[in-house]
């Protein structure tokens, strides 16, 4: 499955670029993130909890971020395994100044591949569970930074001109 998005994030890309290699920022802001551990300089042993539909399932594996441009590209790759199947993910996030002040924008590229019971589920609900997750990282990474400015949850939005 592949999955393309631009999202935005209310810190300058800086910040943001920081938090993507926190391991603190990306325990708290990973879907399901039990734990996450360096074992290498861009490498980490991580487990997560994911629960599809009524499938629910503990991923060990390695996570590797990966700086394709310091400061502007970075790689993310994921290799879970769990009781029920296992899950690849490779990632691609592009930093840019965002449309409004201070703001960040992810583009993002994610190539996920699925396989064992969890493949079973089909597609349908694999990308809908997919779009969740992605969603539930994009709304924490955002809650995270604001929080570092200690921001309200609608300063940047206040921003924007009114429709």
């Amino acid at each position: 499955m592949r999955f393309t998005d631009v999202r935005a994030v209310a810190a300058p890309t800086d910040h943001v670029w920081t938090a993507l290699h926190d391991p603190e920022v990306l325990r708290a802001v990973i879907p399901g993130c039990r734990a996450l551990d360096r074992v290498g300089a861009e490498r980490y042993a991580a487990t997560l909890g994911v629960q599809v539909g009524l499938l629910t399932d503990t991923y060990r594996g390695t996570f590797l971020i990966h700086d394709g441009r310091p400061g502007s590209e970075l790689r993310v790759l994921m290799d879970g395994r769990g009781r029920c199947g296992h899950v690849e993910l490779q990632l691609r996030v592009r930093l840019t100044e965002g449309s409004l002040p201070a703001s960040t924008d992810l583009a993002y590229d994610a190539r996920v591949t699925v396989g064992g019971l969890v493949a079973r589920l089909g597609r349908a609900p694999l990308t809908v569970a997919a779009g969740h997750l992605t969603g539930c990282f994009f709304r924490d990474l955002d809650r995270a930074m604001r929080a570092e400015r200690g921001d309200r949850p609608n300063a940047v939005a206040s921003l924007a001109p009114a429709s």
